[in-house]
């Protein structure tokens, strides 16, 4: 059975909610020849940082987030990436290292869902080996650009990953992010 959660403020006893005062960096790509190798090249990708808050009208109280990633296949089919997160509600903080395993690309190449096992958790309900999840929007750049945007955290299983990766729908809930997200 597919099982998963997502990361909102009234349900603490069971998701994570993580942030932290550092700016938001994009994890490094890996190099360019570590990734094209002999004729692989990359077929989809989607790196990003930012941070974002969401205020207590949505879910009752103030949550800051941070977030920084690389998700990248290539057109082997091998995944590469690393999502760092941090989600912070009424001070406290939740840190979430992962390795990507998925990533795709939608639409008109401006939407991207990525995910992966969560490496590193300070929040004893979601520990090691837990898969989490997000949605991105490139909404392009320059000063008369829209925002880039992000979702906040899913989080279950291997299943419940894949299956994420794998549908097209768009966003149920979406936030405007300080910061850029670049999807080719």
């Amino acid at each position: 059975m597919t099982t998963h959660r997502w990361c909102v403020p009234f349900t603490l006893a069971v998701t994570a909610l993580v942030g932290c005062t550092d700016e938001p960096t994009a994890p490094a790509e890996p190099p360019t020849h570590a990734l094209h190798g002999v004729g692989h090249h990359i077929a989809a990708s989607a790196v990003g940082a930012g941070r974002w808050t969401i205020p207590p009208e949505v879910f009752g109280v103030t949550v800051d987030n941070v977030l920084a990633f690389s998700a990248i296949e290539l057109n082997n089919g091998a995944i590469h990436g690393h999502i760092s997160y941090t989600q912070t509600v009424e001070g406290e903080a939740f840190r979430f290292q992962a390795r990507v395993t998925c990533v795709a690309v939608y639409g008109d190449g401006t939407r991207a869902k990525y995910g992966g096992v969560v490496e590193q958790s300070n929040d004893a309900t979601i520990p090691v080996g837990t898969f989490m999840w997000f949605q991105a929007i490139d909404n392009g750049k320059g000063p008369s650009a829209p925002a880039d945007q992000s979702t906040i955290a899913g989080f279950g299983d291997e299943a419940a990953n894949e299956a994420f990766c794998a549908s097209d729908a768009p966003p149920v809930r979406i936030f405007d992010i300080e910061g850029a997200i670049h999807i080719r």
